[in-house]
Formats: C-alpha cells, structure tokens, sequence
C-alpha cells in the first residue's frame, strides 16, 4: 500500500490513481495485478473513495484442467527403472503408488516416517502437526504400493524420513514427465471416482475440510475399520502396472 501511496504522491486525486491502476495492469500477469487491486480497492473503500466502486478487477485465464490416468502413473513407474539407480527408483515408485494410492498430500508424504506407516496393514497414520488442517487421519494404500514398498524399505533401509522432499524432487526431475508428487493426489481424486467410491469417504481418506460440511463434520464419521473396509472395496487389488 505504500508503494501505491508514494506512486500517487500521497494525493487521491482520480487521475494519479487511474494511471498507477493501468501501469499494473501492465507491468503483472492478471493474477497478481488482480492481487494487487483487490487490496488497492479494499483502502479506498476504507476512505470512502468514491473510485472504488469502478475499479474493474483483471479477468484471470482459466487454466485447462490436468486429468491424470492410470497410463500416465505407470509411465512413471517405467521410466523410474529405466533411469534411476535401484535405490532410487524404488523411492520414487514407492512413494508415487503410495501417494497415488492413498491420496495423501505431498508434504504429508515428505514428512511421514517409516513409523507412521503399517506396512503389514497398508495403513497410514498422518499425525496433526503434519496435516494441512492439523486433525489427525488415517488412510491407506493398494497392495501393489505395499509389495514396491516393501522393497524398498528392505532394500534400501531408509533412515526415519523415507520420502525426503529434496530427494524426491531431484529424481522426479531426471523423468519424462510434467507430473510431480502433487498430482499423486490429484489422481486418486479422480480414480476414486472413476472406481465408483463414495464422495464422502474419499474427502475423509484425503483429509478435505469438512467445516461447511454438516453431514460429514457431524454425522457421517467411519472408523478406521470400516474406513479400510470401504478402502479395500475398490483400491486393494486395483494395479497400475497390471
């Protein structure tokens, strides 16, 4: 705001304000023009600037939205064996089935350790300090993601952190591919869909706000037994390498 202030001369005169509006709109993208004119108006309301009810935000692109399919997942997986030294292609299979399995979010990933999950039981306990929304969850994973990451753990023996984001990032980068631990995510969203899961227990399994959300903040909670029976009902056997 004080750069808006210095630009128009600490003077709100209509003019000075017009021309520091269309030098932003020229100087940024439309997403942080809009940012920055968002704020820009909020002031002027404050003062009860007569101009700011005629300050037209910048429209911003909409972006194509990214599907992601099981091909693209076991690309992935193929190139990571073909590219990547064992140890690390065994990092980077088990933690793009574990994440593409479970629905987990990548800095949730990043910081599990090798006791937050139940290999035997293909579970995973996200503890609240590393949740987005800081509650506890649980969630759990195929058998193919338990069979590569079993492997990995009793190959490699990774110290308490297995899925570093540095290291992660690193070897993703050597791959063919404009997908990153992110999409993980993104495709179990939509596979869960396209595999007929309830809407419901896949925003448990994720960890979505459930705040403006009556029936799932209040009512419709599963435990954990019956979380993995529905689980189980259509990603236990699901596989993407066949």
């Amino acid at each position: 705001m004080r750069e808006f202030l210095e630009a128009c001369s600490y003077d709100l005169e209509d003019s000075r304000i017009i021309i520091y509006i269309n030098e932003i709109k020229q100087q940024f993208s439309p997403r942080t023009a809009r940012k920055r004119l968002i704020y820009i108006r909020a002031f002027l309301k404050f003062v009860n600037h007569p101009l700011a009810e005629h300050i037209e935000l910048p429209k911003i692109p909409k972006q194509k939205k990214i599907v992601v399919k099981p091909r693209d997942i076991r690309q992935i997986l193929i190139e990571a064996d073909s590219k990547l030294r064992e140890r690390y292609a065994l990092k980077v299979k088990s933690a793009t089935l574990l994440s593409a399995t479970s629905g987990i979010r990548a800095e949730e990933l990043y910081l599990l350790t090798v006791d937050d999950i139940d290999l035997e039981n293909r579970t995973i306990y996200i503890k609240a300090e590393i949740a987005k929304d800081y509650e506890d969850r649980v969630t759990f994973f195929s058998r193919e993601a338990q069979e590569v990451l079993q492997e990995y753990l009793s190959v490699v023996k990774p110290d308490k952190l297995p899925f570093s984001k540095k290291s992660l990032l690193y070897h993703f980068g050597k791959l063919n591919t404009s997908l990153r631990m992110k999409h993980m995510r993104k495709f179990f969203s939509q596979q869960s869909d396209r595999l007929g899961m309830p809407t419901a227990i896949k925003k448990m399994l994720m960890g979505h706000s459930m705040r403006n959300d009556v029936d799932l903040g209040h009512y419709d909670f599963q435990d954990e037994e019956e979380l993995k029976k529905i689980y189980d009902k259509y990603w236990k056997d699901f596989r993407i390498l066949g």
